[in-house]
């Protein structure tokens, strides 16, 4: 065995180590999930509830079954297929440690995915992420009032993924993008919020990843990790491309409410900086502003946004006229100032049960403009409908079917016309996301996506997923 494979054994040791000391407080929030609501109030450990294992009883204070007959866990040993972390609370140091304002969480997931047909190349392949997650109060941990610092403290990528495999202008697997799309480790994600008003006014700074900043938003989309894979299938791509990098630094302010965010408004350095830290801003910087209402109809919660980037950059232009021949036959692409996007938010919770507030169901949408001259995209646009605990006896599982459409820009349609003529990208996606042990989920995955290269046959994509929350 390579001294290469020995030292990422040993990180991985270390690594889950470092995990046992730290993570699974009860009565803290988990990574990404409610750090942002300025109304969180977490509960002591002598109040929290229990964690709901696979095979655990159902409530009966409100419901008229009692218990749900899943079987005798397998014949696991003794509290191992209830505990939330394969490594437990390792001898009581975790609550201790979250009695002090300090949680964290970490997951090992591992996919295998390819292309069955279609695509560029039919071809499977194994890659992992180990991903280590930590949240602190600054005043539970005996430094300032009003202080919560997010920590994506390690993502550590390797393996190989499918994004060439598949389809252009689609990466098939949103999480393996980062910190980059090969072999890769970064600190990804370093975020501090401040507090400046009793009413939800927040000053923040930092190094952001696109995937944990968009956690603040939609706490329960998966960061591809635990729902759907597909980019498309999460976030408009014409909000990312060519301005919004999904790993660099911001400052701003944001509002907080009791349903999460409610206005911010961000400074962005425009350079993605995946693997690197420091402040760079070799081509000025994109601003970013949202607006995002909370409702509830019928009793049930869901959300409204609106949001804007504005780049104030040089970009290359895809309008052919403005750009130059030089002697020799030489192109040159022309360049032009600034480049913007505005997109339309919503999700709406269908269906809650009044036992769990973990089992609901709920539709996601999205549609996106940008600026046809600087983006591959001009309008983008999906939907989704997610199941979370699709059954009583299934309360840990979750399901979702979507469908997404990304309509390439004129200019960059006239643009590659000569060379290799291109169509409007667009596909579906389902999955199902099994509960094997609170630990251990195990996703099945399908996407068909119709490339842009024309002469490509629609690509029919396959994967596996499983998740250890170590």
């Amino acid at each position: 065995m390579s001294t290469s494979i020995y030292r990422a054994l040993c990180c991985v040791v270390v690594l889950s180590a470092l995990v046992g000391l730290f993570s699974g407080p009860n009565g803290n929030p988990v990574f990404g999930q409610s750090v942002y609501d300025a109304a969180y109030d977490a509960a002591p450990p002598s109040e929290a509830k229990p964690a709901q294992g696979a095979c655990a009883p159902l409530p009966g204070d409100c419901c008229n079954t009692t218990t749900c007959d899943c079987g005798s866990c397998l014949g696991c040993l003794d509290g191992l297929c209830t505990r939330p972390t394969l490594f437990g609370d390792w001898l009581g140091v975790k609550p201790c440690l979250g009695a002090h304002g300090v949680s964290a969480q970490a997951d090992l997931t591992q996919f295998y995915q390819g292309v069955a047909s279609g695509g560029a190349e039919q071809v499977f392949r194994y890659g992992a992420k180990l991903d280590l997650m930590l949240q602190g109060d600054t005043e539970k941990m005996g430094l300032w009032k009003g202080g919560q610092v997010i920590f994506h403290a390690a993502e550590w990528q390797f393996g190989q993924n499918s994004f060439a495999d598949a389809v252009g202008l689609a990466p098939v697997n949103a999480n393996l993008l980062l910190p980059k799309a090969d072999a890769s480790f970064a600190i990804t994600h370093l975020q501090y919020l401040h507090a400046l008003t009793e009413s939800g006014w927040a000053a923040t700074f930092g190094r952001y990843s696109l995937l944990d900043l968009w956690t603040a938003f939609y706490p329960d989309y998966g960061r591809g990790l635990d729902g759907f894979m597909n980019v498309s299938a999460l976030i408009p791509l014409n909000a990312v491309a060519p301005a919004l990098p999904p790993v660099s630094n911001m400052a701003g302010v944001m509002k907080m409410g009791e349903a999460g965010p409610q206005a911010a408004f961000l400074v962005l350095e425009s350079g993605n900086n995946p693997t690197t830290i420091g402040l760079d801003v070799p081509n000025g910087v994109t601003m970013l502003g949202a607006l995002r209402h909370a409702t509830k109809h019928f009793g049930l919660a869901g959300s409204h946004m609106i949001a804007a980037t504005y780049a104030t950059g040089q970009y290359t232009s895809l309008d052919t006229n403005d750009w130059a021949i030089l002697p020799g036959g030489i192109v040159a692409p022309g360049s032009q100032d600034g480049s913007w996007f505005a997109g339309y938010f919503a999700e709406q919770r269908l269906w809650q049960d009044p036992c769990s507030a973990k089992r609901y169901t709920k539709l996601y949408g999205y549609a996106g403009l940008a600026d046809p001259d600087t983006s591959p995209f001009d309008w983008t646009a999906g939907i989704s409908l997610e199941a979370f605990g699709p059954s009583t006896c299934r309360p840990g599982d979750r399901m979702g079917v979507g469908y997404f459409y990304n309509s390439l820009s004129g200019p960059l349609e006239d643009l590659a016309a000569a060379v290799e003529p291109l169509g409007n990208v667009h596909g579906g996606e389902l999955y199902y996301n099994a509960e094997i042990t609170p630990w251990f989920h195990l996703t099945a995955d399908v996407q068909i996506i119709e490339p842009a290269i024309e002469d490509e046959d629609t690509a029919v994509v396959f994967a596996l997923r499983g998740k250890i929350t170590l």
